[in-house]
């Protein structure tokens, strides 16, 4: 398949292409930062719960990169683009935090090396925003689910790889102290798209679209979207309250920190995989309405599954379960954002739904919050899972369409690939 031919209607090849290798490298710093980071702090003598609030500092701009959608779908950055421009910037940024990340030491330059994490996750912020807008302006809706579908493999894809890889990397360095090398290893990865992106020229867009709609805004207001973004907001919430403390849950049971959380690690992203591959198939198959019910579901058994655990075998098999949960129920809801999102203003209004399950970093602090006065796992893994079904009634009410009107007939971008930027 050539990057000139087209799939799913306007979107060719080329974007879909750009976009994967985006969010492959969204995975490798979600392999760092999930896997291997806490324990690098931990090494440093940072306690348990010092290291989750400095993790969810560190994530917190993702909570607010709805304020990049605005600027890329107003703004064509020195006449390159709303959305390549952007994209390139995000990745030098990403680029240059992870370097600065293993240049200092966390526990005598922690604020320095907190701020260092946000650097890196705002750059990470700006290209998955544009990333975001670019494949809503290029994709017809009836193809979104199948979009979101490859998107996300690809993230858990490399999560996959490289938490693997890092994790006999550390075993061979000697220890999760010397984390450094990955996070070097992590910011020459994240220039890679940076050629890509360079060699595209972006589609041309109608006169209309270039007008700045505030009323577009106003999409967020109504109720489907406000179940919505209740929705996101739960669920993320607990899954990555879990999924975020995992790595620190096997060291307690006695798991090395580099290969054996690394396989682990691995084997969740595995499910990561198996959960964004069959919810497209599911919803095809089951309709909506039994796609959200089992993610609800399905995520609230597998957190309470982590209790039981006890060796190896039993903590792969129920990380797998809770890795398909969280990328059955993210793919899930990325889909039903872009059907939400206005096409007038396709960057913000999907980044604003997007936003709500990045506030599932409170979520890392609530839980670390919870193993620290609990003196223990186990009832935080009870908590987020009973938790978690508060969001059974409003994955009942989401089984309805968003129903979003167009703007006009037209559509929003006339697509040439050889033309330049209106």
């Amino acid at each position: 398949m050539s990057f000139g031919m087209r799939v799913a209607g306007d979107a060719p090849v080329r974007w879909l292409v750009l976009g994967a290798s985006l969010y492959a490298v969204q995975g490798v710093v979600v392999a760092y930062l999930f896997n291997f980071n806490k324990s690098y702090m931990q090494s440093a003598g940072l306690p348990v719960d010092v290291i989750g609030r400095i993790q969810t500092f560190a994530l917190l701009p993702l909570v607010f990169k709805f304020l990049v959608g605005p600027i890329s779908d107003r703004f064509n950055l020195l006449g390159f683009g709303h959305r390549l421009p952007y994209i390139v910037l995000g990745l030098i940024v990403q680029a240059g935090g992870l370097v600065g990340l293993a240049r200092l030491d966390p526990r005598n330059q922690l604020s320095l090396f907190t701020m260092m994490a946000m650097l890196t996750v705002v750059g990470l912020a700006i290209y998955d925003t544009c990333c975001d807008g670019l494949i809503i302006d290029v994709t017809p809706p009836e193809n979104r689910a199948r979009a979101q579908g490859l998107l996300w493999t690809s993230r858990f894809l490399a999560a996959t790889f490289f938490t693997l890889g890092f994790g006999w990397w550390i075993d061979a360095l000697g220890g999760a102290r010397h984390a450094d090398y990955l996070l070097i290893a992590s910011a020459g990865l994240t220039l890679l798209p940076c050629g890509l992106a360079l060699c595209l020229r972006e589609p041309t867009r109608a006169a209309d679209f270039e007008r700045f709609k505030g009323s577009a805004l106003k999409v967020m207001t109504r109720p489907w979207s406000l179940k919505l973004l209740a929705f996101g907001c739960l669920y993320g919430i607990t899954g990555m309250g879990v999924e975020s403390n995992l790595s620190l849950h096997y060291k307690e049971m006695g798991f090395g920190p580099g290969g054996d959380v690394g396989t682990l690690g691995a084997a969740r992203n595995l499910g990561h995989v198996a959960g964004a591959l069959m919810l497209p198939l599911a919803m095809a198959r089951w309709g909506r309405r039994t796609v959200l019910i089992l993610g609800v579901v399905i995520l609230a058994g597998s957190i309470a599954a982590q209790v039981p655990v006890r060796g190896k075998l039993g903590a792969g098999a129920a990380g797998m379960a809770l890795g398909a949960a969280v990328g059955w129920d993210d793919t899930l809801f990325a889909t039903l954002a872009m059907e939400g999102a206005d096409p007038r203003l396709a960057a913000s209004t999907f980044a604003l739904f997007m936003a709500v399950t990045n506030l599932s970093v409170v979520g890392d602090a609530l839980f670390s919050a919870g193993v620290a006065a609990s003196g223990g796992f186990h009832v935080p893994f009870f908590t987020a899972a009973i938790a978690t079904l508060f969001a059974l009634p409003l994955a009942i009410k989401l089984a309805r369409s968003a129903r979003v009107s167009p703007v006009s007939s037209k559509p929003d971008i006339e697509f040439d690939p050889g033309a330049r930027i209106a």
